[in-house]
């Protein structure tokens, strides 16, 4: 059966400490009270789902075959290359998502929200800091 995955945008008020975020891009169990707070009062978007079909043939951040999982993979990337954070949502990053989530070619069917969707919910959470996730995990 086909795993899938759905992607939500979580605009958190607050920096994450490093620890949480070391925690949270590695999906650890360990407990996360600063990040479990924030995503309390977080702003969130729903974006798309996507099928192990739209997965990148390489792990190059910003690749796949759908708008959504290319947000995902450079969240990730943004979120774990130089230190563990959630990434600022400023003007170059919401640029670059923007571009990411423009259609391309090779994109298969998915399930997303218009791009005006989302550039309103970068533009109204600029200066906050963005995480991929599902409200109402389990804290």
């Amino acid at each position: 059966m086909e795993e899938i995955y759905r992607l939500w945008l979580a605009a958190v008020p607050s920096p994450i400490p490093e620890d949480e975020a070391r925690i949270y891009w590695n999906c650890k169990d360990d407990p996360t009270p600063a990040l479990d707070e924030s995503l309390h009062r977080a702003s969130y978007l729903y974006v798309g789902s996507w099928g192990d079909e739209h997965q990148p043939e390489n792990l190059h951040a910003g690749h796949g075959h759908c708008p959504a999982v290319r947000l995902f993979s450079w969240l990730f990337y943004v979120g774990t290359i130089h230190r563990y954070q959630a990434p600022l949502l400023d003007e170059e990053l919401m640029a670059r998502l923007v571009e990411l989530y423009r259609p391309r070619p090779d994109d298969l069917p998915a399930d997303a929200i218009g791009l005006p969707q989302l550039e309103n919910f970068l533009h109204q959470h600029l200066g906050l800091h963005l995480l991929p996730e599902e409200p109402g995990r389990e804290i």
